[in-house]
């Protein structure tokens, strides 16, 4: 899973982690709804980030169908058909819901079924994913725009906004940055690791720490030897990541030589909540301050 970066501010602000990190920009809609009059009977979210915010915009009566990235709110993968994995859906389990309106995030896919789907008629609407402050309120903006949930969307973005100060005021008395290492699973022994270019990348910086593997495109497996020189001081992974990824993983002769193996700090938090880029970015960022700040 892989997000482009988008800082409102300069670099050298973002690292000292001042509050204007967090002023918050118009955003440029990748793809703003069209001018005529949409049709909401029956929506299709291809996304968790989506569905997370129309949610929250009580806009759910109108979504018939969801992928199985939908973890938040939990009711959404029980009350709504599901359409599989955000990446791997096929175009006639989609058009099989008969939907009005397509949204799908922009790392959705495989890109010939988003081509099916565009060629299909069905208005598709591409989605934002990147994770910074200023397209968090973007998305939401967009979506309460289209759906004309103006009052929701301006109570959600105050409170959104409010999170994001909240954890620019905890950096500012927080200001140690500790070296995290996203683990995504473990593949034949070696870890699959975040680098940049990932949401992973974008909430660990969010949070004030330094992605170890920050010189890595991508999500990459590392060997031993790399992790060791990694030196991370925590590593951070998913709630119900894989196998192995546990207190046990951080035994392995890679982990042990590292700061983070010798103290035995494996951060494991949500997986849609870390990395959902909905409404709870800001909340989740600073969670994971907090952890960091007790390694």
């Amino acid at each position: 899973m892989t997000a482009s970066i988008v800082l409102p501010i300069g670099r050298r602000q973002l690292l000292a982690g001042g509050a204007s990190l967090f002023i918050l920009r118009p955003l440029a809609s990748a793809s703003a709804a069209p001018a005529r009059q949409q049709d909401l009977s029956r929506v299709v979210c291809i996304g968790g980030a989506i569905t997370e915010i129309l949610y929250a915009l009580e806009q759910q009566a109108k979504i018939v169908a969801v992928d199985t990235t939908s973890q938040y709110p939990p009711a959404a993968l029980r009350e709504k058909r599901s359409i599989g994995y955000m990446r791997a859906v096929s175009a006639e389990g989609v058009l099989s819901m008969r939907p009005t309106l397509i949204l799908a995030m922009r790392d959705a896919g495989p890109p010939q079924v988003l081509e099916q789907l565009r060629a299909s008629g069905i208005p598709l609407i591409s989605i934002d994913n990147t994770l910074s402050p200023a397209a968090v309120i973007g998305r939401v903006r967009q979506l309460a725009a289209l759906f004309k949930a103006g009052t929701q969307g301006a109570r959600l973005t105050a409170s959104i906004d409010k999170g994001f100060q909240e954890l620019a005021a905890w950096r500012r008395t927080h200001p140690a940055r500790k070296r995290v290492l996203f683990v995504l699973s473990l593949q034949n022994g070696r870890p699959m690791v975040a680098g940049k270019g990932t949401e992973a990348d974008a909430i660990i910086t969010l949070a004030g720490g330094i992605n170890a593997a920050g010189a890595l495109d991508g999500y990459k497996p590392v060997s031993d030897e790399a992790l060791a020189a990694l030196a991370p001081d925590a590593v951070l992974a998913m709630d119900h990541a894989g196998p192995g990824i546990d207190a046990s993983a951080l035994d392995t002769p890679g982990f042990r030589l590292t700061p983070a193996g010798r103290r035995r700090a494996l951060i494991k938090m949500d997986g849609s909540y870390l990395l959902g880029l909905g409404p709870r970015t800001a909340t989740a960022a600073l969670d994971l301050a907090r952890h960091l700040q007790a390694v």
